[in-house]
């Protein structure tokens, strides 16, 4: 009988052990650092899927099919982030569906901590995941923070229009 209380406390004991190491120790496996559109979609059918399904504006889609200059996109998002998954997916499809070589985006998977990548967390002053940062010529003109109010080509299309105004 104290055989098997021993064997017992043994396997609960290996488990916690491997369950604690897992939780604390072991990467999550979350996309961190400068990441391209077909690592995102590779990584998580759910955003695959939403990008497949999405049916970005036709309004939009015209504007940002004719926008010239060097409008480049940061974006900023977590892999484990209900909202990027969620959001995102309208601007990857968006910005494929309009091919404009005139818009360029780069993507940036932050941990879930926000502290890695550190050195452009600290440039871009991201607080809030996902963060969408426009430039044109290397000069910020806005950002989609978080929870777009409209569908997320819209509210790039009015940020792109500001620009235009001034």
């Amino acid at each position: 009988m104290n055989s098997a209380r021993v064997l017992c406390f043994i396997l609960m004991t290996g488990w916690l052990s491997v369950s604690d190491s897992m939780a604390v120790g072991q990467p999550q496996n979350n996309l961190v650092g400068e990441v391209s559109v077909e690592q995102i979609l590779d990584h998580n059918r759910i955003f695959r899927i939403y990008t497949e399904r999405y049916e970005p504006d036709e309004e939009a889609l015209q504007f940002l099919k004719r926008v010239e200059g060097d409008i480049s996109l940061r974006v900023f998002f977590g892999s484990w982030c209900r909202e990027s998954t969620k959001y995102l997916p309208g601007l990857v499809k968006t910005l494929n569906v309009v091919n404009n070589n005139e818009i360029k985006a780069t993507y940036m998977g932050v941990d879930a901590q926000k502290k890695f990548p550190d050195r452009f967390l600290k440039l871009f002053d991201i607080k809030y995941i996902p963060t969408v940062v426009v430039l044109k010529n290397g000069i910020e003109v806005g950002r989609i923070v978080e929870k777009p109010q409209q569908p997320i080509e819209t509210e790039l299309v009015q940020i792109l229009k500001r620009l235009q105004e001034n």
